[in-house]
């Protein structure tokens, strides 16, 4: 059954994009308000969404996803200046891969805690071991 204000290149309302994607509806309105994610209106006013969205949403998600603020999000989806973004992201870059050396460490220590067979897994001698160097030169907690 088509909607009475179906459009072709516009398929989804806002319940419908947002049970395509993942994101609440409340989200998606509150993107299109703050000019992240703009819904394109039909006459009667009503939201509505199309493929040609979904890369955008997929950026704000990423970005969100990396703790970006609103501003940094714009930066990174409108910003005029080409060398701006680039800047933004070799800025942040450094952030990012240390955010992606903790859950190395995080998920080296959850295999640890997986197959430590003390009763308190603080006081395993290959975690004391591991913590008492430096987070660049720690032992892999796998080898026990």
């Amino acid at each position: 059954m088509t909607e009475p204000d179906a459009v072709p290149d516009l398929p989804w309302t806002v319940a419908a994009f947002a049970a395509r994607t993942g994101v609440p509806p409340t989200t998606l309105r509150y993107w299109d308000d703050e000019g992240l994610l703009p819904a394109h209106r039909l006459d009667n006013g009503h939201r509505r969404y199309g493929p040609d969205d979904l890369p955008r949403l997929e950026m704000v998600r990423m970005c969100q996803g990396l703790g970006c603020t609103m501003d940094e999000v714009r930066l990174v989806l409108d910003a005029p200046d080409p060398a701006a973004r680039a800047r933004f992201a070799a800025e942040k870059l450094p952030e990012v891969l240390g955010r992606i050396e903790l859950l190395r460490v995080a998920a080296d220590v959850l295999r640890h805690v997986a197959v430590c067979e003390h009763t308190d897994a603080t006081s395993c001698g290959a975690w004391m071991r591991s913590v008492l160097e430096p987070p660049g030169e720690r032992p892999d907690l796998r080898a026990g």
